[in-house]
């Protein structure tokens, strides 16, 4: 199947499509604030161990700390010196260290690692040290000194042919996995690749010898060029690049390592953009909705969780022809075709259940599996299917080392706050009268009026909703709603307007034992309940679920309250002197202390008795 690589390069964010045939299957985007970091060669500091785990936290000089597996380290030391693979610490056969991460790292020690995952929403890197470079037909494996060969080349003489050379080239205690990319390549080639993945290791070791981590030693090349190393081969027609400067760069890239016969390259330079000429752009947005539609008229409802990755196959449209076995059997195959698409596309990892539609043959059941399986051949990610079961469900895993299409492109909604959903009209509407009904007190008397979303201001005045009705009743005054569209659909504001008849309002911090520390003791406890004869402010707000606080009328009569008192003076205050003299007729509603009671940030100070 022929193919194309498309490259958009703008100034800040490289975009690589791949095209195999006439289908988009895979998109990639590199932006200059967000570096792809996976494959880098750090030496890195451990920061913390956790044998409990068998694991070790590492600084590689990221925001987060990188995970270490006990599983996924190799004496470091061995491999930046050369040694072989002889290493004492490998897994057992569950894939499990034998060996304690206490045992082999210790805090503060410097490693030499690799990132074998990028950093994804709240989780730091996956790291290794097992280390491996890759170049264009093979891949250098420093803690090893054997010879590989990719599975996907089939025929057993040319399998041979190429370990034969790449064992006769290769420097001693290297070793080199052949790429798929190698399958046919001349000597040349592979001698090539052998000098220049050498010189990159060379190079890492005397970096590593006087660096202090956190420290990269080596980094992966630019989007544009790790793209047409790996995905670029003998189908690969034409690579379209609208970028000078990245044309420049990859003409040199593809005369000096891409074998024969070699791709046709092409600088873009026409008027249109690049993606738009080709008709990318638009499935880039089509396939970024959570309904994917078929062409039969079925559809596939994708949704992303942080744990897994849900497909749903619906028929949709399609009722097909003559019996409903065969219609679901139609469906399913043409599903999960295009979830093996989606897939690719969308760069899904991590745990997939498939939701096919319920078939009753076991037969169709399993030519739905291997057309799924024959789907997934092209797929260079790893994965993991099984069977499916009478449910009609599969279970299969794919592996993930970077970020989906979906968090790389967008953000969580900000309206509804990631969550894909908001509180209904009417719920909302409802929400507010019982709020407001739970103040009803601060507001006796008073005429009020809400503010909402339209939407909601609709759900209010409802015809069938007589509970506003009820409330204005109770209130005394017709509630009054305002329609505001800039307000969210959850928030609201309630306004409270004129002057009221004095409240009844129980005061919990006048009720005995419950006063502060800081403040003086009282001889007496003071009542349940204070009246508070307070003229209300003009007008008072109520957002959301805050309550506004209530102010205390401001009488020229009344001494002055302070704000704060200093408690280390409270204990010695002067008592109140004897005498015939008659309380404050403006303060009779407010229980009056004892005599040895000092001033109170809460209740203003008896005043003195004039002497007869």
């Amino acid at each position: 199947m022929n193919n194309e690589i498309i490259v958009n390069a703008e100034r800040g964010e490289t975009r690589v499509a791949l095209l195999e045939g006439s289908s988009f299957t895979e998109l990639h985007i590199e932006r200059g604030s967000d570096r792809n970091v996976m494959g880098s060669v750090i030496l890195g500091r451990v920061s913390r161990v956790l044998p409990g785990m068998q694991a070790a936290f590492v600084d590689i000089g990221l925001e987060k700390a990188a995970f270490l597996y006990a599983g996924d380290y190799i004496d470091t030391k061995s491999q930046t010196s050369g040694g072989d693979d002889s290493n004492p610490r490998r897994r057992r056969g569950n894939g499990r260290s034998h060996i304690q991460i206490d045992a082999i790292l210790k805090e503060g020690q410097e490693i030499v690692v690799q990132i074998a995952k990028e950093p994804i929403g709240t989780k730091g890197a996956r790291i290794t040290s097992q280390i491996s470079i890759p170049g264009r037909h093979l891949v250098l494996t420093p803690g090893s000194s054997r010879v590989g060969v990719s599975r996907r080349i089939g025929s057993d003489r040319e399998r041979r042919r190429l370990r034969e050379i790449v064992d006769k080239i290769r420097p001693e205690k290297l070793g080199f996995i052949i790429r798929t990319a190698g399958d046919g390549v001349r000597d040349a080639d592979l001698e090539a690749d052998v000098r220049y993945l050498t010189k990159v290791w060379k190079t890492v070791q005397r970096s590593a010898q006087n660096a202090r981590a956190p420290k990269v030693l080596y980094a992966e090349p630019e989007l544009a060029l790790r793209m047409i190393r790996d995905l670029s081969g003998p189908d690969t027609k034409r690579i379209a690049i609208d970028s000078a400067e990245t044309y420049r760069t990859v003409r040199a890239f593809v005369d000096e390592f891409v074998a024969e016969p070699r791709p046709h390259l092409e600088h873009y330079e026409g008027q249109t953009p690049i993606f738009d000429h080709f008709g990318l752009e638009s499935q880039i947005q089509a396939n970024l909705e959570r309904r994917v539609f078929l062409k039969s008229g079925a559809s596939l409802i994708i949704d992303q969780s942080e744990a897994l990755t849900s497909i749903d196959v619906n028929t949709g449209r399609f009722v097909g022809k003559r019996n409903l076995e065969e219609t679901v059997l139609k469906t399913n195959l043409e599903a999960v075709k295009e979830i093996a698409h989606q897939l690719r596309f969308r760069n899904i990892g991590g745990i997939v259940i498939l939701d096919l539609i319920d078939m009753e043959s076991a037969s169709n059941r399993d030519r739905v599996y291997r057309a799924l399986a024959e789907a997934l051949r092209q797929d260079k990610a790893r994965t993991n299917i099984l069977k499916i079961s009478e449910l009609g469900l599969v279970e299969m895993t794919r592996k993930r080392t970077r970020q989906n299409l979906v968090q790389t492109l967008c953000e969580p909604c900000p309206y509804c706050e990631g969550r894909s959903y908001v509180l209904s009209s009417e719920s909302v509407a409802f929400s507010i009268i019982r709020e407001v009904r739970k103040d009803l007190p601060r507001f006796s008397g008073r005429q009020i009026a809400i503010s909402v979303n339209p939407s909601v201001a609709e759900a209010l005045l409802a015809p069938e909703n007589e509970a506003l009705a009820d409330l204005g009743s109770d209130l005394g005054f017709e509630i009054e709603v305002r329609a505001r569209p800039g307000l969210h659909q959850e928030q609201f504001e309630v306004q409270a307007r004129g002057r009221g008849e004095p409240v009844v309002i129980p005061l919990r911090w006048l009720a005995a034992g419950d006063e502060p520390a800081a403040e003086p003791e009282v001889a007496e406890a003071a009542p349940e309940e204070a009246v508070i004869e307070a003229e209300k402010s003009p007008e008072i707000t109520l957002e959301g679920l805050i309550e506004a606080p209530l102010e205390l009328l401001d009488d020229p009569e009344m001494p002055e309250i302070e704000p704060e008192i200093d408690a280390a003076v409270a204990p010695e205050a002067e008592a109140a002197p004897e005498g015939d003299s008659e309380a404050d007729p403006d303060l009779a509603e407010v229980p009056q202390p004892l005599d040895d009671a000092a001033e109170s940030p809460i209740l203003p100070p008896v005043p003195e008795a004039e002497e007869n």
